[in-house]
């Protein structure tokens, strides 16, 4: 009989060009994650603790550049966000805009 491993999701890119994932559950700070998005390959190391469908950086986002999400525009960084920082209504203003093609 073969040994089973499980792998648990636990983070999740929408598409290449978003600059923030998703927790799939609450995650730990410290935690690395490889995170795949259509054949794209980001790694990140949290610097603070996710909650659960919260969003954090996969990549620099200065102050005023726009938060990606889906291929979506979602808001605008108020602040500076390193990769794997917490992004929420405390670093960010929210808005929506068409999918870019």
């Amino acid at each position: 009989m073969g040994l089973g491993i499980v792998m648990k999701t636990r983070a999740m890119m929408l598409a290449p060009q978003d600059n923030v994932a998703i927790a799939l559950t609450d995650l730990e700070a410290g935690l690395e994650l490889d995170l795949r998005s259509e054949g794209h390959l980001f790694h990140v190391k949290l610097e603070e603790s996710i909650p659960y469908q919260h969003k954090f950086s996969v990549a620099t986002v200065r102050s005023g550049e726009e938060i990606m999400k889906d291929g979506v525009i979602i808001g605008v960084a108020t602040g500076g966000i390193q990769p794997g920082q917490h992004v929420h209504v405390h670093n960010m203003t929210g808005r929506r805009y068409k999918r870019l093609q």
